[in-house]
């Protein structure tokens, strides 16, 4: 009974306040793309999520094949939409993998971090 009453407790939850059980922010997409080959260097790394974030406790670095963060000044959240979190890149990265390692808090204070790569080809 004590199962029973815990389940019906959780679907009225879900029912009335639907997005606030499952509320972590997730990226719905990139830029560079998760996994792209790309010609030029890029001038920023841009993840968009699902939720809105929580700019204080937002991080996104950019990391070279050795480890070494390339990324510059610290990551925010674009003026115009509380779910797109970027950092800025120097100008001309060198050919190379790229690291990207994320970690954010939507704003209800559910955490999730994750990391992709990118390549930068080299100029032909």
């Amino acid at each position: 009974m004590k199962g029973f009453s815990l389940l019906v407790g959780v679907v009225a939850c879900s029912t009335v306040f639907p997005g606030q059980l499952l509320a972590h922010a997730f990226p719905e997409n990139s830029s560079p793309h998760v996994g792209a080959t790309i010609e030029k260097s890029p001038s920023q790394v841009k993840i968009w999520f699902d939720a809105d974030l929580e700019p204080l406790f937002d991080e996104l670095l950019v990391k070279n094949a050795k480890g070494i963060v390339v990324s510059s000044g610290k990551a925010h959240l674009d003026a115009n939409d509380p779910a797109l979190l970027e950092v800025s890149l120097p100008p001309d990265l060198p050919p190379g993998r790229y690291d990207v390692h994320w970690r954010v808090t939507a704003r209800d204070g559910h955490r999730t971090e994750g990391n992709f790569s990118f390549t930068v080809r080299p100029r032909r």
